[in-house]
């Protein structure tokens, strides 16, 4: 569940950057915060676990992921206004 709460709000977080101009932020909130509440690192714990079903468990949250991205973006984009 972070993983796609991380996923959803990095991909907000990027439209309402480029929206705004606000470019110097992107470098903290993109790879610190969003980075930081996916756990990145428990993922990847999980897909070293081969019994336990490590490859199906990546191959899910990869696609999942994507799926949000695809999902958020273009919604993101119609929800957001353009800076003036």
């Amino acid at each position: 569940m972070a993983n796609a709460l991380g996923v959803a709000l990095a991909s907000a977080l990027l439209v309402l950057m480029e929206r705004r101009g606000i470019t110097e932020l992107r470098h903290l909130l993109l790879p610190g915060f969003c980075a930081g509440l996916t756990t990145f690192s428990a993922v990847t714990s999980e897909s070293l676990e081969p019994k336990a079903g490590g490859a199906l468990f990546l191959a899910e949250n990869v696609i999942a992921s994507l799926l949000l991205v695809i999902i958020i973006l273009p919604l993101a984009r119609k929800v957001i206004p353009e800076r003036e």
